[in-house]
């Protein structure tokens, strides 16, 4: 952790209210990222610089605690996630305008609604892979093919190179708390 209590490597975007950050220790001697959200909205931004082409897979561990009341990426007014992670495929021209692509930890829509996220300015896509509380408190390995997921649900076929990945919590809308832990994120070949 920096002097501002950031994980070195990342920085802070914080929308609202009260935002906790904490190292999690894992099993294996390396550290999870712990975000805890009290009616705020807030994440960490990494800067880094991936072609799709030549390694479409991601995978990362996630693992929640503690959901937003009432959480739906389907209603506005709920659009609260304890756990989400974000591909940004940066616009040289516009920062606000660079397409995202989003995994989500939903309390309540179901595994694989897709939705298009709640910005009236930045391309935003969302995947919902898991729902509920079914695993909550455990660690739970995903690993996605993100060139076909930006293919799907942007309808473009060419693909533009990653220039930063977020992780994210919410809880503003709701007016709750959430707790969520990431881990392990990394870019692979498709082998």
């Amino acid at each position: 952790m920096n002097e501002k209590g950031i994980p070195v490597g990342w920085d802070l975007e914080t929308f609202q209210n009260h935002h906790q950050i904490k190292l999690e220790p894992l099993k294996d001697g390396q550290f999870g990222i712990r975000l805890v959200s009290e009616e705020s909205s807030f994440g960490l931004h990494k800067v880094i610089e991936v072609d799709l082409k030549e390694f479409p897979i991601l995978s990362w561990r996630w693992k929640v605690d503690r959901f937003p009341l009432a959480g739906d990426i389907r209603e506005k007014d709920k659009n609260d996630q304890a756990a989400q992670l974000y591909v940004i495929f940066p616009n040289s021209l516009i920062r606000l305008r660079s397409p995202m692509l989003g995994y989500l930890w939903d309390s309540n829509a179901p595994a694989g609604t897709t939705a298009d996220g709640h910005s009236p300015i930045t391309p935003i896509k969302v995947i919902v892979l898991r729902s509920g509380k079914q695993q909550l408190g455990k660690w739970v390995q995903e690993r996605r093919n993100v060139a076909e997921d930006y293919v799907r649900l942007f309808g473009q076929s060419s693909l533009p190179k990653v220039g930063r990945v977020a992780i994210w919590i919410n809880s503003q809308h709701t007016k709750s708390t959430a707790q969520s832990s990431f881990a392990d994120l990394q870019f692979q070949r498709a082998n």
